[in-house]
């Protein structure tokens, strides 16, 4: 495409790309004409790229003062056409908040999706990861505030039963309350805010100067206030440190998904965790941490402070003006690099959101789709639930040994393992080892009692020595037979030369490695305990008066031959004559 015909300038500015008149993707720039030709004056290697190239009809440009008003006015246009490519946040499900309408009478309620987060119509507290409705009703009970959808501009002839029981001091009614009533929901605020202690303290005056005035009734209700609040406060949220407001930001961009894990404390509390994915397939980005940042502040409530990874420090100036104007105050960034609370903070938050990736993979759907896609993009003819994966661990070909790990539905079942010594000559053939083992795994195995998939760890050559055996077996056609190449996770299908080439997030591919990873694992633990094993019998075996019996009695007993040495002459003797249980430790010892 020409882009000279569009005249675009060397200013800050936006861009806008589109086809048949629709906005496809919206940018910023610094310098307009520079960003905008980088698309189209070389060659992409990122497809999502050379995609939205292919698409580009006409390009717009809007030009600002700076590139904070450009990072401002790109936010606005995403949200406003939704563009193909660009990444956006969904409106997405977040544990209760507890919301204070901006009202003459403010309501009180429970929001749990961000698109109700506006800070113009309401106070947010939260989120609260468990016990949002008790702390409502108990707000409700102690400070009288309306839960209604009532129009408070309005007065009604006479209050509901709410009134009549003693929940709300019917504002809809009698609108010379407005002072009482604000002092209420100050109050509410305040124990949200954890500042309960400071009410818990002025219940209880008020209770006692009531008890002395002989004002039972009024006392006893203040009593039941300060228990009620004292109850939400040991429900609420645990205490970290000073009173302050602040978030741990922290993501990670695994393939094609932005993970973000959010910890939000207000007051010193630590009130729980935001945790969401963003699918990045087929989305353009360039600053990602700006458009992550302000897409998931634009619907979350800003606090005062927030921790980001040390790894952003260079990005904050765009976003901590947008922040400010976004919020209408200054609010402070931190990027923590030093042992230090708001270290141990984000360490925290880090380890929740690795979590979260683990947890992400480990879920049926996803499980669901990257076995979906092995079966469709491989032509498998079973759809790969359970599978087999054999891996061969020796050194030169001593001990050699074959583990089977077992994959159902996309997760490791231990229970299913199998290990193998193996018998063929000792020698480093892994080809023979590998006709060994599948020949002892599937000649007697019923074809019902097959898996889906058998998968060999190697390439086209461990490939083909398991696919000889199987046929020669006659069972070549029940099973699907893979390997995977370790070094660039090529996938090799029996029968076919050319290998399946998968993005290394895709889950698919996960799920192979996994289990391919898992067989590694349990082979090589179990090569070296036979290895131990040799060694130390051949240690034990040159030792005259010590035969395979009082071998492997010792070895039941102590474990290894460094206990053995360590080993007292009276517990020796328990399995040993005095005489033999004397020459033993002489000998283990000569020379130390």
């Amino acid at each position: 495409m020409d882009i000279k015909k569009f005249n675009i300038p060397e200013l800050p500015g936006v861009y806008l790309m589109k086809k048949n008149n629709k906005v496809i993707y919206v940018g910023k720039a610094k310098n307009l004409k520079k960003r905008v030709s980088s698309y189209f004056n070389r060659e992409h290697e990122d497809e999502k790229t050379i995609n939205l190239v292919k698409n580009v009809e006409d390009i717009e440009t809007i030009v600002c003062n700076s590139e904070i008003d450009a990072f401002v006015l790109e936010n606005n246009l995403i949200k406003k056409y939704s563009p193909k490519y660009n990444i956006a946040l969904k409106d997405e499900k977040t544990y209760p908040y507890i919301k204070f309408s901006k009202e003459k009478f403010p309501k009180i309620s429970i929001i749990r999706t961000t698109k109700a987060l506006n800070s113009k119509t309401g106070d947010y507290f939260g989120p609260y990861p468990q016990g949002a409705w008790f702390l409502l009703k108990t707000l409700i009970k102690i400070f009288k505030i309306r839960d209604c959808n009532k129009d408070m501009e309005k007065e009604i002839s006479r209050p509901c039963l709410k009134y009549h029981m003693g929940l709300c001091p019917a504002p809809c009614k009698f609108k010379n309350i407005e002072v009482e009533y604000k002092e209420n929901v100050e109050n509410a605020m305040k124990v949200l805010k954890g500042q309960g202690n400071f009410i818990i303290k002025e219940l209880n005056k008020k209770m006692l100067e009531a008890s002395e005035n002989m004002e039972f009734e009024k006392a006893i209700t203040y009593r039941e206030q300060k228990n009620e609040i004292e109850k939400a406060i040991n429900n609420q949220v645990t205490e970290y440190g000073r009173d302050i407001d602040e978030d741990v930001f922290t993501f990670i961009i695994d393939g094609n998904i932005i993970f973000i894990c959010v910890l939000n404390m207000r007051e010193g509390k630590l009130l729980g965790k935001i945790s969401l994915n963003i699918s990045t397939e087929n989305k353009i980005y360039s600053d990602i941490f700006e458009n992550i940042v302000s897409e998931f502040y634009s619907k979350h409530p800003i606090p005062d402070n927030i921790i980001f990874q040390p790894e952003y420090i260079e990005n904050r100036e765009i976003i901590e003006e947008w922040l400010k104007i976004k919020s209408g105050k200054n609010i402070s960034l931190h990027f923590p690099k030093i042992n230090s609370r708001r270290e141990e903070l984000l360490n925290m938050a880090l380890l929740n959101l690795n979590k979260d990736v683990v947890t992400y993979y480990e879920k049926k759907s996803v499980i669901e789709s990257g076995m979906s896609k092995l079966h469709r993009v491989l032509g498998l003819k079973n759809f790969p639930r359970v599978i087999e994966c054999f891996d061969i661990s020796n050194i030169q070909g001593k001990d050699a040994v074959a583990s089977m790990t077992v994959s159902i539905e996309g997760k490791a079942s231990p229970k299913n393992y199998r290990k193998f010594k193996i018998r063929c000559k000792d020698t480093p053939d892994d080809f023979e080892m590998m006709r060994e083992v599948i020949t002892r795994r599937y000649s007697k195995l019923e074809p019902k009692d097959f898996p889906d998939v058998i998968l060999i760890d190697g390439g086209i050559g461990q490939i083909n020595a398991a696919g000889e055996v199987l046929k020669k077996l006659g069972k070549d056609n029940i099973a699907d037979l893979l390997s995977l190449a370790e070094r660039e996770e090529l996938i090799y299908k029996y029968g076919n030369n050319e290998p399946f080439v998968f993005s290394h997030s895709e889950e698919g591919l996960k799920i192979l490695i996994r289990v391919r990873d898992e067989a590694h694992r349990f082979g090589i633990t179990y090569h070296r305990k036979l290895r131990s094993k040799r060694v130390i019998s051949s240690e034990l075996d040159k030792i005259q008066g010590i035969g395979p019996v009082r071998r492997e009695k010792l070895l039941k007993q102590f474990g290894s031959v460094k206990n053995i040495k360590e080993a007292k002459l009276e517990d020796l003797k328990l399995i040993l004559p005095e005489k033999i249980a004397i020459f033993l430790l002489e000998t283990l010892n000569k020379g130390e």
